[in-house]
């Protein structure tokens, strides 16, 4: 097992940024504010949030487009009238604040005692021995030797 810890600060902007980077964001979005705002939270729990904006940025175009076309319908306005612009169509800092308001961080301040207590008897584990392991050269060249006169016999 491999102990991950918890995104930084710059992993949290990259994580925003490859969630975001096809979504069409406002631009007064501040992704580093947004990663500020998310200490403790991880990969999954950032992407959840852009994904969640995201979505009731969609579902927004979606109903408004079905309200225009109810109005097209009882002739209060032309087939052409009303249509969004797909500029407007964007994810606002209005989405994020709804979604920041749902996000839940995944993984406890109790979780994260054990995964740290977990890393460190691993490192222990490894111990001094191991982890500046080198062969030593006369063994090497004995070796050899060894197996080579074993091959002769």
């Amino acid at each position: 097992l491999i102990y991950i810890p918890l995104p930084d600060l710059k992993s949290r902007v990259s994580i925003f940024h490859a969630a975001l980077r096809k979504a069409p964001v406002a631009p007064d979005v501040s992704i580093e504010t947004l990663a500020r705002s998310t200490n403790g939270f991880s990969g999954a729990d950032i992407t959840e949030i852009c994904q969640s904006a995201s979505k009731l940025a969609i579902r927004e175009a979606i109903i408004s487009e079905e309200e225009r076309l109810k109005k097209v319908a009882s002739g209060e306005i032309g087939e052409d009238e009303g249509r969004a612009d797909p500029a407007d169509m964007i994810i606002t800092k209005r989405h994020f604040n709804f979604a920041m308001a749902k996000a839940r961080r995944s993984v406890t301040e109790k979780d994260l005692v054990l995964f740290q207590e977990f890393a460190e008897k691993q490192k222990a584990g490894r111990g001094e021995a191991a982890s500046n392991f080198k062969f030593d050269e006369e063994e090497e060249e004995g070796g050899k030797e060894d197996e080579q006169g074993a091959a002769d016999d």
